[in-house]
């Protein structure tokens, strides 16, 4: 029986199945709360660890005794029972951006205004 195409639609599974995208080190920031994590691409992602209780009630020491699992696609703590993927950092990171275009008012959107504008420049045509 011939294999079908397994290609993802979702362009996070696309580009760490497809494309090679991988953890490459995690920096445990105590300071921060935080982990930073280092992708074989050369972007670094950020989590706040109090999103993650297992992670948010361990000791540095237990933070730190992280390895890379799945090939590189997921963080595991085996103490804690822990592990977080690669996918739900990106999902996390593209949230997190487009909420902050969202509310910073940064983003590409359209001002009330300007739809008002072009709703009369396109009625005017239809005319």
């Amino acid at each position: 029986m011939p294999c079908a195409d397994l290609r993802s639609s979702d362009p996070i599974d696309r580009a760490i199945f497809e494309q090679g995208l991988r953890i490459a080190s995690v920096s445990v920031l105590l300071k921060k709360a935080g982990l930073l994590v280092l992708l074989n691409s050369g972007t670094a992602l950020f989590a706040n660890i109090r999103n993650f209780p297992r992670l948010k009630k361990a000791t540095p020491e237990q933070l730190n005794a992280w390895s890379l699992v799945a090939n590189g696609t997921a963080i595991g703590w085996d103490a804690l029972d822990e592990h977080l993927s690669l996918k739900g950092f990106l999902t996390i990171a593209v949230r997190s951006e487009i909420l902050q275009r969202i509310t910073s008012g940064s983003g590409s959107t359209v001002k009330p205004a300007s739809v008002r504008a072009a709703k009369k420049a396109g009625a005017r045509k239809a005319h």
